[in-house]
């Protein structure tokens, strides 16, 4: 049985993030331990580290502690949820924009997608106490930065972000990334990822893998090897949330919504939301309705 079959997962915007302005730091003090775990889904890639406390999280089917110093890392479209785990507890969530990841000028052809990538329990969280400490550093200097909003804090706060996930990049094993050069895998299916996000219903792998130029199986290897999932399960991923966004605004009927984002009726809509989301639409209409969204999302 599948570890999300218990966890209810919300969809999440970040509506700020742009070109102009590429990322944006959330962090959250809470108490614990929280009995349920907390799960959500959106398009942000995101950054997760535990300054103080401990957290349980879950990402696909890997389930780990981790504890001050550590940090998970999430990928687009990606369901994951969490628990705080100690008396008090204090994490901080980097959100950046996939289109401008790894925009640092010269010499930024590192393989920047590469934490987010691998497979859960190979992405980068320290081995040890020194290792700890590195990360907590960078993330106090980001943490203050940002909130500070001294002359040049963008900047500031944007190579601080990409100085983490390149240290954390240079861990991975090598056996567990793909061999592409720098960012080629992911410039050529961007096209596709932004059809993809700007349509109700997403471009069939056909029409996807046309309008980059490429064949139907080159493609699909260069959107595994970018994405870590492959175009059906980001698509159905991208497809779902946008539908329970419009079940949560309330302004169509479940027929409306299951035609609007391309599934053959309201029941087999509802047969997938459910799946997904972990209860009935109705369930997360009314939820969405009486409770706010953490700031960790």
């Amino acid at each position: 049985m599948s570890i999300f079959e218990n966890i209810q997962l919300k969809p999440q915007e970040h509506p700020t993030l742009s070109p102009e302005s590429p990322f944006n730091i959330l962090w959250e003090y809470g108490r614990g331990p929280e009995k349920k775990m907390q799960g959500d889904v959106h398009y942000a890639l995101q950054i997760s580290i535990v300054m103080q406390g401990r957290a349980e999280v879950t990402i696909g089917d890997h389930t780990r502690i981790y504890q001050q110093g550590d940090l998970w890392w999430t990928m687009c479209w990606e369901p994951h949820a969490y628990r705080l785990l100690d008396s008090r507890n204090f994490v901080m969530s980097v959100n950046i924009n996939i289109d401008n990841i790894g925009n640092c000028g010269s010499c930024s052809d590192a393989d920047w997608l590469a934490p987010f990538t691998v497979a859960p329990e190979f992405r980068y969280c320290p081995k040890d106490d020194a290792d700890r400490e590195e990360v907590i550093r960078l993330s106090n200097k980001l943490f203050h930065t940002y909130h500070r909003k001294k002359a040049n804090w963008q900047t500031h706060s944007w190579l601080l972000i990409h100085e983490l996930i390149l240290h954390a990049s240079e861990q991975i094993p090598a056996d567990q990334v793909e061999g592409l050069p720098d960012n080629f895998a992911m410039n050529r299916i961007r096209k596709a990822v932004t059809l993809v996000r700007n349509s109700l219903i997403p471009p069939s792998l056909e029409a996807a893998a046309q309008a980059c130029s490429l064949s139907v199986s080159r493609f699909s290897y260069l959107f595994h090897s970018s994405m870590g999932v492959s175009y059906g399960q980001f698509a159905l991923r991208v497809r779902l949330t946008n539908a329970a966004n419009d079940v949560k605004r309330g302004i169509y009927t479940l027929s409306e919504i299951a035609e609007r984002h391309g599934f053959c009726d309201a029941s087999s809509f509802c047969h997938a939301f459910r799946k997904v989301y972990r209860c009935t639409t109705h369930e997360f209409k009314k939820r969405s309705g009486s409770q706010e969204m953490s700031v960790l999302e």
